[in-house]
């Protein structure tokens, strides 16, 4: 596909920001045709792999043709509603509902009018974000799951608590909805109560004049770049988290500080709540009232010093974490603008040339692809039984579109129906489909069928047919390991290595192999 992204300023470092941009760099490494458009200059922070050009403008000459063009701002949905349709299909990817900031107040006819323009397609990071765009503007999303960087944000060793105590709070001062100042409080509260600690801040903003006279120490970190944020949780002994209501699209520091061991302690908003799925996400936060700095104060002192209550959080906390992988959300983020992009543009070739949908019928193609957007949907939800059912439908609808095959596989491996997945990559293969991925699903699934030797020839033949990353590396270490092929689990970890020196779980595996 050919891909634009329109972004007011790349190069100012703000979550939404910065997930944009990896994403494009993520769908430039799936073979995609990616352009980001901004009135800025590049970001310093980040090294972009994908195209980029600064315009003065996003008027529909200054865009380039392609399939899809996506805004990721109110300010730029617009733009991307009326490029037209040689400039691609427009869609909204929604991080956060900006009618709701009060600093939007006066702007906020506007925002909704953004909302309810005709004929973009949405794209939501969280279940409270589809739930406020379903309610207030009757507006279907596919909901994709959100991604953190585990090459960065891994867990350390457990801490004992801290004395002084450590508590992290994120996030800029000036943007009220965050409501920092109630953490201030809260900790004016514990330091007043005896209760030693260093509050580290971490903004991407200058200090507020508000934050200059805390009667306790403060360690300041402005403007860190993404790639030092894992160290910045792992120094903490709890982080705070203040949103103070709907606002908050995601947050992704509180997942971050996840990621890397560390309680949180969070306000009770529907943000902080989505990330649960299951009783077993139970406890991953001590939740508080928003705005109650005395409930905040009490719950910092628990979360930082209390030592079951400290491994209760880190423990579930990793496990919410462990959701939100790079793969399964680039993969979720480029089925969604799939779904999006007629066939004829999504570079499906015609009936009878055997790489692309052989269905005669628009009606049936139009069934087929709206099987698979439902099935796209559906696994986002986590619900891949169901998926699988779409998706099998869709196969019987376009029996030689490989694409539909290999995602049904995928779909199959999900559900736990290994022998399933195996015999669709069979089927996708025998069509044409992509070598690498068909490679790296067939693996998995022999992996759990137990065939680790075949396991770990179907991963070796991933590694030739398609890029050599840390995960692909690290993956074929542990099937080799099983396989008893130390000396090639032990070189593959090594690899996994190089090419990512902070991949967490190639970093374990090789010192678990000292010891083996």
């Amino acid at each position: 596909m050919r891909i634009t992204w329109l972004l007011e300023a790349a190069d100012q470092l703000w979550g939404g920001v910065k997930v944009a941009l990896e994403d494009a760099n993520a769908l430039h490494r799936r073979g995609h045709q990616v352009t980001v458009l901004s009135r800025s200059e590049p970001p310093a922070w980040m090294q972009l792999e994908c195209a980029f050009r600064r315009v003065q403008d996003f008027h529909p000459e200054h865009l380039p043709d392609g399939d899809v063009v996506i805004g990721t701002f109110w300010t730029t949905v617009p733009w991307a509603a009326s490029a037209g349709p040689g400039k691609g299909v427009p869609v909204h990817y929604c991080q956060g509902y900006e009618g709701d900031n009060p600093e939007n107040a006066a702007l906020r006819d506007r925002i909704e009018a953004v909302y309810r323009l005709p004929g973009v397609r949405h794209v939501t990071i969280s279940s409270n974000l589809t739930q406020t765009l379903r309610q207030r503007f009757g507006l279907d999303s596919v909901q994709i799951p959100y991604v953190i960087d585990h090459g960065v944000h891994f867990p350390g060793p457990e801490r004992a608590p801290g004395r002084p105590l450590r508590v992290g709070l994120v996030g800029p001062f000036q943007i009220a909805w965050k409501d920092l100042a109630t953490g201030y409080a809260a900790c004016r509260l514990a330091h007043a109560a005896g209760q030693q600690f260093v509050l580290v801040r971490a903004t991407n903003t200058a200090p507020d004049p508000a934050e200059r006279d805390a009667p306790f120490p403060v360690e300041w970190h402005q403007q860190l770049p993404p790639a030092r944020m894992g160290d910045f949780y792992r120094s903490l002994d709890v982080l705070l988290g203040t949103s103070r209501g709907a606002e908050e699209g995601f947050f992704l520091p509180a997942v971050e500080a996840m990621a890397c061991g560390v309680p949180t302690v969070l306000t009770d908003v529907p943000c902080f709540r989505s990330h649960a799925q299951g009783p077993d996400d139970e406890p991953y936060a001590l939740f508080v009232p928003p705005q109650d700095p005395a409930a905040m104060a009490e719950a910092l002192v628990v979360a930082g010093g209390v030592t079951n209550v400290r491994r209760a959080l880190r423990a579930a906390g990793l496990r919410v974490a462990a959701r939100y992988t790079g793969e399964r959300h680039a993969a979720a983020l480029e089925a969604a603008l799939r779904g999006f992009v007629p066939a004829a543009a999504s570079g499906a070739a015609p009936p009878g040339t055997g790489q692309g949908p052989a269905v005669a019928d628009q009606g049936l193609a139009a069934l087929q692809q709206q099987l698979c957007c439902e099935a796209e949907a559906l696994l986002a939800q986590e619900q891949p039984e169901l998926a699988s059912r779409c998706l099998e439908a869709a196969a019987l609808l376009a029996p030689e579109h490989a694409e539909t095959r290999l995602r049904l596989a995928e779909a199959k491996l999900r559900c736990g129906d290994a022998a399933g997945a195996l015999a669709a990559c069979a089927a996708a293969d025998a069509r044409g489909a992509d070598g690498a991925t068909t490679h790296t699903v067939r693996g998995a699934a022999l992996h759990a069928l137990g065939r680790v030797a075949e396991a770990a020839g179907a991963f070796q033949a991933a590694l030739a047919a398609g890029p050599r990353t840390a995960d692909a590396c690290n993956r074929l270490g542990v099937v080799l390991y099983q396989a008893g092929d130390l000396r090639g689990a032990r070189t593959s970890f090594e690899q996994a290595l190089q090419l990512e020196p902070g991949h967490g779980d190639a970093r374990c595996n090789l010192a678990a192999l000292a010891t083996a």
